[in-house]
């Protein structure tokens, strides 16, 4: 058994399932070793990048350890923005690079680049594989940080090296641990006494709470309290209880963050939600998170509680007085976002003008199942998924959280649906954010995966856009030339559908979901439709309408140039 043979063994002893890369010189013992096991997959991509977007979005999904792997030099560079994603997520990824032999270390071959400090600020764990001798116990360290510390791990293994006789004799157990963090009597006291003199509570709940969904409905209902998410924490709670009422921030609702703005105590619950503005401006701020570097970093606080969500919930509700007043309650319902709801729908069908990208977001999940996997680009659509998708506390949404990455949603589709190939996975998703990673396609042809990608298609950044009016500045160099999508879908192998009006979306949809094809649905969105922020300040007015101003005199310059070229012509 070599160091390869090693490599495997552990890993399938961890649990690892799938390995996503692409080979190369320095790891072709490493594709040896798969190739001769049946326990873990390796799956190749076409970037290096998707792989680890892959890796990122299974780890996200199953909390599991996850694997990507590359050779040296560029291929090691091509996983950063993917472990990124993981790293800012923190949930735990390993990444395996092939070196130059390491008799050549540091002689500048082609190809050679130090990659402990290429990946020294992306992972908690980072280290190059001297001797044979020492590698298994530095992977198992590798797998235990990943692990245990939820982030990015990284060995480099030198080609020689790889190929070396593995360690008869060695301990290869990774300690996983599972214990919890609960504040002091004291502190829950104190917290437990604001809140219950408290009249207008809000809890404002993040990806923290993931195995707190019993308990945050609990106390939120003894509370009175209305329950706002961030985009991360969205599919955490089914969004059809009653204290729901949406999200917080510019991608929020105007529910979720009067709520926020207008209690006079706030529970922060499993989050570090990172806009101040957003904060109320005088109110009792008590924040439950088992990081102490994360309390209080975007507000400050009168108690911080540092535990486990779960059991610091379940100690605190032991301590409330439950409450009877719903009025402060009542009136978040109230403005809770209006479903467009079938009237709205069925009236768009009589006209032909582009498919408004709210209806089709709610058809979407109206027609999903029911434990569904939604992996959602960044851009616009995130705003639409946060705002419009209705989901059941079964299903998931993932996106790139904190990185906020294009590309990100092709890649992690292809990890979702190796964890759970029986589950359906759909990727709401911008054009340019689609078309930034599309050379993975195929890779959904290769390995028969059958994910539904519906194309926001507008041909711009319309994001961008929106971000640049709020500089005060007019669109510029956000458009886009696109293919046609469904062609190109076609060409791969895939099944491609063109939606251009409102009456179309559900027949694409069903055929879609019903296929056993990765299907591409390309719908040709409205692209002058304007995203309205939940809370628009003086400032963002403003810039906005200075930004129109600015985009009416190139118009008119545009215009008064045309004339006169035609003067001159002429």
């Amino acid at each position: 058994m070599n160091i390869s043979d090693q490599i495997v063994q552990i890993l399938t002893q961890v649990g690892v399932k799938h390995i996503f890369g692409i080979p190369g010189d320095t790891i072709d013992s490493l594709m040896e070793s798969l190739r001769l096991q049946n326990e873990i997959q390796f799956i190749t991509m076409r970037h290096e990048a998707t792989g680890a977007f892959a890796a990122s979005a299974q780890a996200k999904l199953t909390g599991n350890l996850a694997v990507c792997v590359a050779c040296q030099g560029p291929g090691a560079v091509n996983l950063l923005n993917g472990l990124y994603d993981a790293a800012l997520d923190k949930v735990p990824v390993l990444a395996i690079t092939g070196q130059v032999d390491s008799k050549l270390i540091g002689t500048h071959m082609p190809q050679e680049i130090n990659q402990l400090k290429l990946f020294d600020d992306v992972a908690i764990f980072n280290q190059e594989i001297r001797t044979s001798e020492s590698f298994p116990q530095i992977l198992q360290l590798a797998c235990q940080a990943a692990i245990n510390q939820k982030g990015v791990a990284h060995i480099a293994i030198p080609s020689d090296i790889m190929r070396m006789r593995g360690v008869k004799t060695y301990s290869h157990n990774i300690q996983q641990f599972h214990s919890t963090l609960i504040p002091s009597d004291q502190e829950l006291d104190s917290a437990a006494e604001q809140l219950n003199q408290a009249k207008k509570i809000t809890i404002l709940y993040g990806g923290g709470c993931a195995n707190a969904k019993d308990e945050l409905n609990f106390v939120a209902n003894m509370l009175k309290a209305p329950l706002v998410h961030t985009t991360r924490s969205k599919d955490i709670l089914d969004n059809r209880l009653p204290n729901y009422v949406g999200g917080i921030g510019i991608m929020g609702t105007n529910s979720g963050n009067y709520a926020v703005s207008a209690c006079d105590a706030l529970l922060v619950v499993g989050c570090s939600f990172a806009y101040k503005e957003f904060y109320p401006s005088s109110a009792l701020i008590i924040q439950i998170d088992t990081d102490i570097n994360k309390m209080g970093i975007h507000t400050n606080l009168t108690q911080g509680l540092l535990g486990d969500s779960k059991t610091t919930l379940l100690a605190l509700a032991q301590r409330l007085n439950p409450k009877s007043d719903e009025h402060f309650l009542q009136h978040a319902q109230s403005l809770k976002h209006k479903k467009i709801g079938h009237e709205t729908y069925f009236n768009l069908l009589e006209t032909r003008k582009y498919v408004h990208p709210q209806v089709l977001t709610e058809r979407i999940g109206m027609m999903a199942s029911d434990n569904a996997i939604f992996c959602v680009g960044t851009g616009s659509v995130t705003l639409y998924c946060n705002n419009f998708l209705e989901l059941n506390g079964k299903q998931r949404l993932l996106w790139s959280w904190n990185l906020a990455s294009l590309g990100w949603a092709l890649g992690g589709a292809i990890g979702c649906k190796l964890a759970f190939p029986q589950r359906q996975v759909i990727v709401p998703i911008g054009d340019g954010d689609f078309q930034m990673l599309i050379a993975d396609l195929i890779t959904l042809v290769k390995y028969q995966l059958p994910v539904t990608f519906i194309v926001y298609n507008n041909s711009k950044y319309r994001f961008i856009e929106l971000e640049e009016a709020n500089e005060g500045n007019p669109a510029f160099g956000t458009e886009l030339l696109n293919p046609d999508y469904a062609q190109l879908a076609k060409a791969h192998g895939a099944l491609g559908i063109t939606v251009k009006e409102h009456h179309q979306i559900d027949l694409a949809l069903k055929e879609a979901f019903s296929s056993n094809l990765p299907a591409v649905i390309d719908v040709h969105i409205d692209p002058q439709e304007l995203y309205i922020p939940p809370r628009i300040t003086p400032k963002m007015a403003l810039s906005f309408a200075e930004s129109k101003i600015k985009d009416w005199r190139w118009l008119k310059g545009m215009m008064n140039f045309m004339t006169d070229h035609r003067d001159t012509k002429h």
